[in-house]
């Protein structure tokens, strides 16, 4: 009688234990069934993006300045250059008289000055612009992308989302980090569309030098 009382309280004891457990268990089940995925390809996403051509062909325009006065430069270091060696040049000819000759020497030597200032002019110049140029390239793909994420957690708060993964996304041995994702899953052109909604397209791709 006692042996079979045991028992009984044990089968009663799992019955409760069960009925507080199984929501918990069964809740953790749910959740993790229902967590919702999708994918995107950030490359498809930042190279058709509207503003990415835009933006880019602003710097391209940059760009173009600044190599056009580079290359004015670069002229007028070339002229500098071939005015040195004549002078040079002329203040070694024995047909010319000492006081001539020393003249020349002098002008070369100031000459050549000028040549050396004009060369660190230009370097000056280049190292600063590509500078400036790499900064303002970072400072756009930084606006670009931040775009882009806005509207993929605008569009995840929406839909009850709960990840986004990177269909583009590689390792560092160039493997791709995502093996497969059905494209039933794939929210690439939605999150286009909103991205170019009250953009022109623009007329062509614009590719940086």
């Amino acid at each position: 009688m006692m042996k079979k009382s045991y028992f009984s309280v044990i089968i009663v004891l799992s019955f409760l234990a069960g009925l507080f457990l199984t929501p918990e268990v069964e809740g953790k089940e749910k959740k993790a069934k229902t967590l919702k995925i999708a994918v995107v390809n950030m490359d498809t996403l930042f190279s058709n993006y509207h503003k990415t051509a835009i933006e880019e062909a602003k710097l391209q325009k940059q760009t173009e300045i600044y190599q056009e006065y580079a290359g004015q430069l670069a002229e007028s270091l070339k002229k500098l250059r071939a005015e040195f060696i004549t002078l040079r040049d002329a203040s070694q000819n024995a047909a010319l008289s000492a006081a001539e000759r020393e003249n020349r020497r002098l002008n070369a030597a100031d000459k050549y000055n000028q040549f050396m200032a004009k060369e660190r002019e230009l370097k000056e110049y280049s190292r600063t612009k590509q500078a400036q140029l790499r900064d303002e390239q970072d400072k756009m793909r930084h606006a670009i992308l931040s775009d882009i994420k806005k509207v993929i957690s605008s569009k995840c708060q929406m839909e009850g989302i709960d990840l986004v993964l990177d269909q583009g996304a590689r390792t560092p041995g160039d493997i791709p980090s995502l093996v497969y994702a059905s494209s039933a899953l794939n929210i690439t052109n939605d999150i286009l569309k909103t991205l170019n909604l009250g953009l022109k397209k623009p007329a062509g791709k614009t590719k940086m030098k």
